[in-house]
């Protein structure tokens, strides 16, 4: 093995890896907020309070906001990006705030939802998939309290009284933007690249919807690049097999990928290492891999391009600050997009330094173009099992 495996740096951006790339599911293809609850809101309408269901702050004392963490701060990515809006809401709402790190003991979990439900919060935040269901079940317990669900949909039919919102991500547009990256760079003349393969690689940590949505967005954007572009499709299998990640990741490269995008969740250092190994370069998911790595092994770090991101703090400030002047409300799920800055492309010093200005400057003309709706981006969860699965070996070499 030429280069060794980031043990310690795995461990700390594991959890945030698995919550991330493991669990988003957008709702539609639409930057509007998704109104699945509405007529459930609606419904109960009369039986709210003064607030409506939104509860807007209109008091004029600080909100109150805790954010549950379903595992630990320190991962430098997911769970910290989390806990980054929390103080911006410190710092510019005047906000109370508190984190609970509820670590990795399930067990615990219910009885730190059920202490915040009894207590005097504004907004109890939590996300993300691996307590869903636990969520909508303390929000459904308690109708006169105010949650927020983030990195997936709420269903409406179990929080029946309009009271969690839910917030969720485009994924399927930031990994559009990293297919149109990826294509373009197969012209740029680096010297990482050959030219003349016409390949790229995709490695998804499980075959499932949440992952090919993923795909989807990424196939597009190397389409609308140019549809003559071939892409080899591999799956861990696992959200945590790092060794098995490098495998497959390293026999993309070695059968002709000349870039890999890696939705690989816990797995995804596996696929840096193999980048680095094969003297190619990777474009990594949901954090921005390489300033996780720039300190600890800057030659690890030089082997990815840049990362489709979700800058989860960013959106849960927004959500709280709509529901404070009332603009977002808590019955209704809301999907954040380029438009919000809530995904997009890690533009950082190792992307300036490698993706020249005329492809970068063209990469922002496509995020406006999706952004303004003149691109509309496919996603898996409008598609079948056997239509992704179509698509997928539609553009096999």
């Amino acid at each position: 093995m030429k280069r060794r495996i980031c043990v310690v740096l795995a461990t700390a951006i594991a959890a945030s890896s698995l919550a991330g790339c493991g669990g988003s599911k957008p709702a539609g293809q639409t930057t509007q907020a998704e109104s699945k609850g509405q007529e459930a809101g609606n419904a109960n309408e009369t039986e709210q309070t003064e607030e409506g269901a939104g509860g807007s702050q209109e008091s004029g004392d600080p909100i109150k906001v805790v954010y549950l963490v379903n595992g630990n701060l320190g991962d430098k990515g997911f769970y910290d990006s989390a806990a980054s809006g929390i103080k911006m809401m410190e710092e510019k709402l005047g906000a109370e705030t508190k984190i609970i790190e509820m670590g990795r003991d399930e067990t615990s979990y219910e009885g730190n939802y059920l202490d915040v439900s009894e207590q005097d919060w504004d907004m109890i935040i939590s996300g993300t998939w691996s307590v869903k269901e636990l969520a909508e079940e303390i929000a459904a317990q308690f109708p006169e309290k105010k949650y927020m669900f983030f990195d997936g949909e709420v269903d409406y039919g179990v929080v029946v009284d309009g009271n969690m919102m839910g917030v969720n991500y485009f994924s399927n547009q930031g990994a559009f933007m990293a297919g149109c990256l990826a294509a373009r760079m197969l012209e740029s003349g680096d010297e990482k690249i050959d030219a003349s393969k016409k390949i790229l690689g995709f490695v998804g940590s499980m075959d499932t919807a949440n992952i090919n949505d993923f795909l989807v967005g990424y196939l597009d954007g190397i389409r609308y690049i140019d549809p003559e572009i071939k892409v080899m499709t591999s799956y861990v299998g696992s959200f945590e097999d790092v060794s098995k990640c490098m495998e497959m990741t390293t026999q993309l490269y070695n059968q002709g990928a000349q870039i890999v995008y890696a939705p690989a969740s816990q797995s995804i250092l596996g696929a840096v290492t193999a980048a680095s190994n094969s003297n190619k370069y990777l474009i990594a998911c949901d954090q921005d891999i390489y300033a996780q790595l720039a300190e600890s092994d800057p030659d690890l770090a030089q082997a990815v391009l840049s990362s489709s991101l979700k800058n989860v703090g960013d959106s849960l400030f927004t959500a709280v600050e709509g529901f404070i002047n009332g603009t977002m409300t808590t019955d209704q799920n809301y999907t954040m997009g380029l438009d919000s800055g809530a995904v997009g492309l890690a533009k950082n010093e190792n992307y300036e330094a490698n993706v020249p200005e005329e492809i970068r400057k063209e990469m922002e003309d496509i995020e406006a173009k999706v952004i303004s709706g003149e691109i509309t981006v496919g996603t898996a969860f409008q598609m079948s099992t056997e239509e992704v699965a179509a698509l997928r070996d539609e553009m096999k070499p």
